[in-house]
């Protein structure tokens, strides 16, 4: 009896201590989870304030949109970073215009890569009368309808119709094209720059049929970045324009007389002016070729082609020439990588970008176009059977170059500080098309060229795009055919499956 009642003295007290035992884990699982639960609370604020601090400090944003109306060109990026004072846009429009999203999502994108230098405001012109009342006051404005102005530092000021940015349909009125950020763009260069850039087209020795489509088509891209576009004629000049700030030959077949000559040479050389050349194969120009010559950007007397060559029938020459843009400096300094086909006749250039005694003159030509694999620069291209001749072509193991630029300093100033002269030349002189079919490469790579010759590296790159309305034209049988489709196949597709389901679950 004694024994029994010891044991069992033990086993409550063993049993007092198990339940202790137990408490005392549960109390520390329970410790343990609220410990975890309090680092990840803590974990949780971090990660919360960490994405809140980078979303305002490091945000970016992508465009879904079909045509990415909202992503801006490289050019207007380059500039709008490169922006030296602080430029307003005021969008006054009512909220319900039907371009006001876009619009609105435009100038965003503007004060977003501006940063400080770039301040955007938004007013509806139904509500913000305080404001729009003061804006009038102040700048003597007026607000007719849905605008957009532009307020510079240096007081200049431009207001910019809704309808300047769109093109609409004459019939429905259905917007068909949206070039807002080349209107934008246009207006914010007007407003910073100092002054309009003026381009010369040199007219002398190429027909009229041809010069007009090629001027009509450099002259919107001129104006959407600030330049104006005129013809010139240098027979009885006595100097270039003082207003000149870059000269286009836009593939002319009559060759500079040496009083031409001199004239070009003094506003390249001397008044540091810019020019683009595009070179007629075809037309015999020693003056101008001497000119390039000198600086290390010598035309070669041949025509870059290759030879097709067609089961069953004769070889035959192809002169349209593909060519890819060449990294680097000068103007395809931010086209690396793109591609185009130079049409009609090609000649190719022998270009001295390691010649001693220009480097010595500080004179650096540099290769902007390199011809596609298996194209050369024949010397006899005159004759009906071509094929490649090592010893005397231009071609394989050195590479065909059909673009160029030099870039000519001051004697005793290496690093260009007091200023250069620069030259862009093509040995083709359709790049812009006569027909009016130029690519959108061939229309980028002239308008840098452009700029770079006028130093204005900051709008080099792949122009602004225009996002046109796509429109999906069903002719009525395909209408019916898809009504059809929609009624009858999807929803009978539907049935069919749900029955074979049921089926296999009564199963």
């Amino acid at each position: 009896m004694v024994k029994d009642k010891q044991n069992e003295d033990k086993e409550a007290a063993s049993g007092q201590d198990d339940s202790s035992l137990r408490v005392a884990k549960r109390k520390l699982e329970r410790y343990r989870t609220a410990a975890l639960v309090f680092v990840q609370l803590i974990l949780i604020g971090v990660i919360f304030l960490q994405a809140n601090y980078l979303s305002c400090r490091r945000h970016t944003t992508w465009d879904l949109t079909q045509n990415k109306r909202f992503t801006l060109s490289d050019t207007t990026r380059n500039y709008i970073s490169s922006l030296g004072s602080e430029v307003r846009i005021v969008m006054a429009f009512l909220g319900s215009s039907d371009l006001y999203p876009e619009v609105k999502g435009l100038i965003a994108e503007y004060d977003r890569i501006g940063g400080d230098a770039v301040v955007a405001e938004y007013l509806d012109l139904s509500r913000s009368r305080s404001r729009i009342a003061e804006l009038k006051d102040q700048y003597q404005l007026r607000f007719g309808g849905d605008q957009i102005v532009i307020l510079g530092e240096n007081g200049r000021i431009k207001v910019i119709g809704v309808e300047e940015m769109v093109n609409r349909d004459s019939n429905s009125g259905r917007v068909v094209q949206f070039k807002g950020e080349e209107v934008l763009t246009a207006a914010l260069l007007e407003v910073t720059e100092q002054q309009q850039r003026k381009i010369y087209l040199i007219t002398g020795g190429r027909r009229a049929d041809e010069l007009v489509p090629i001027a009509a088509q450099i002259q919107p891209l001129a104006n959407a970045q600030n330049a104006r576009l005129e013809s010139l004629v240098l027979e009885g000049l006595q100097e270039v324009p003082e207003d000149a700030d870059a000269l286009f030959f836009p593939g002319n077949s009559t060759d500079l007389s040496e009083r031409e000559l001199e004239l070009v040479r003094d506003f390249w050389e001397v008044r540091q002016g810019g020019m683009l050349i595009f070179l007629d194969p075809g037309a015999k120009t020693p003056n101008m070729d001497r000119l390039l010559r000198e600086h290390g950007a010598a035309p070669n007397p041949d025509r870059v082609l290759t030879v097709l060559n067609i089961p069953g029938m004769a070889t035959k020459p192809s002169y349209d020439v593909p060519v890819s843009l060449m990294p680097g400096g000068g103007p395809t300094r931010d086209l690396p990588a793109l591609s185009m086909r130079l049409p009609g006749r090609t000649k190719s250039l022998d270009v001295l970008f390691e010649d001693d005694l220009l480097i010595s003159e500080n004179i650096r030509p540099r290769p902007l176009m390199v011809a596609g694999q298996g194209y050369w620069g024949e010397m006899e291209f005159q004759e009906d059977d071509v094929s490649y001749n090592p010893d005397v072509d231009n071609g394989p193991p050195n590479l065909v170059f059909t673009a160029a630029s030099v870039e000519k300093g001051i004697m005793g100033d290496p690093d260009l500080e007091k200023g250069s002269s620069r030259l862009v030349v093509v040995g083709n002189a359709s790049l812009i098309a006569p027909d009016g079919n130029t690519s959108k490469v061939a229309a980028d790579f002239t308008m840098a060229s452009l700029n770079w010759v006028m130093n204005r590296e900051e709008l080099m790159g792949i122009s602004p795009r225009r996002p046109t309305a796509f429109t999906l034209n069903i002719t009525p049988a395909d209408f019916g055919l898809l009504q059809s489709f929609m009624i009858f196949v999807i929803p009978g597709l539907a049935l069919i499956v749900g029955g074979f389901i049921w089926m296999r679950r009564r199963a």
